[in-house]
């Protein structure tokens, strides 16, 4: 297996777009299945200093993708993380691959002293994988999101960068 994590290129947007719309991914993620690839390409075309964003090339296909923005003002300090895998490759290391990737840039980089995702609660290996790399529940909102047909809970997870201001406090 020849894994590769780079930086996101506009050319990538078919591949996130084809990621996204699969029948095993997107009743997990905040998308519909009506995602245009032009959406994906306009996405990726105006991303900010603050929106960084990183591919998984598996033998030259993208197989997965990570993106961590950056707030602003008084919230400079948190990103926000999000995450896609191609069905055909979960369970294989990619979602660890890119979570390392970007972690490292959040930690490492920006010094970010808090990241923050959200998760359906319908998707518990999702989050199991989240708590691997420190993330912690912070909260649930009831019937957030609409999935399968049902109102299902959003599940608010956070991490503390490890050494970090907040993680002494």
């Amino acid at each position: 297996m020849d894994l590769v994590v780079r930086p996101v290129q506009t050319i990538d947007a078919s591949s996130i777009h084809r990621i996204s719309i699969q029948d095993t991914v997107y009743p997990n993620m905040f998308c519909l299945p009506s995602l245009r690839v032009e959406q994906m390409t306009a996405l990726l075309n105006n991303l900010g200093p603050n929106e960084h964003e990183f591919v998984a090339e598996l033998d030259g296909t993208v197989v997965g993708y990570v993106g961590l923005n950056q707030e602003h003002g008084r919230k400079n300090h948190i990103g926000y993380l999000f995450i896609g895998v191609d069905g055909k490759h979960h369970g294989k290391g990619i979602g660890t691959a890119l979570l390392n990737k970007i972690l490292d840039l959040a930690d490492h980089w920006l010094l970010l002293e808090r990241v923050e995702l959200e998760v359906l609660a319908t998707n518990p290996r999702a989050q199991s994988l989240y708590e691997r790399f420190g993330f912690v529940v912070e909260g649930r909102k009831k019937g957030a999101m609409i999935h399968a047909g049902k109102y299902v809970d959003v599940v608010f997870l956070a991490r503390l960068r490890p050494n970090g201001i907040l993680s002494k406090v």
